[in-house]
């Protein structure tokens, strides 16, 4: 409160309409940089290769496509045909692609999208 000739004021009265215009402008920012974080790519990461046995689990209508490395770690195989697998089933493959659903604590299945089928490779 303010003093003006030994009586109480009450603070100026900010209009409502630069209330409501600050409001807007930090609406109008706020929502320009949410749509600038959102349109940015994650950088790409590079190519990996995975090695191991092609196993196809579950049943009719949804079957998985795994891959069990020589580590006994097991992946999801995404970007194949169950033909293709079926072709595959129980050989040792070379996969290339990428991690879709990288390992860890609370990850029960990690993913792997290959980029072309997988190709037999000695054991």
């Amino acid at each position: 409160m303010r003093h003006v000739q030994g009586r109480a004021c009450a603070p100026p009265i900010v209009e409502p309409t630069v209330k409501a215009s600050f409001a807007a402008t930090l609406a109008t920012l706020l929502a320009a940089l949410a749509i600038t974080a959102c349109a940015t790519d994650p950088p790409a990461e590079p190519p990996q290769t995975l090695v191991g046995e092609i196993q196809i689990r579950g049943s009719d209508p949804f079957p998985t496509i795994m891959l069990e490395t020589d580590e006994f770690d097991f992946w999801e195989l995404r970007g194949m045909t169950i033909p293709q697998a079926r072709k595959l089933a129980g050989k040792r493959v070379s996969a290339r692609g990428r991690v879709l659903l990288a390992p860890g604590p609370d990850v029960w299945l990690p993913a792997f999208r290959v980029d072309e089928a997988p190709e037999p490779v000695s054991p």
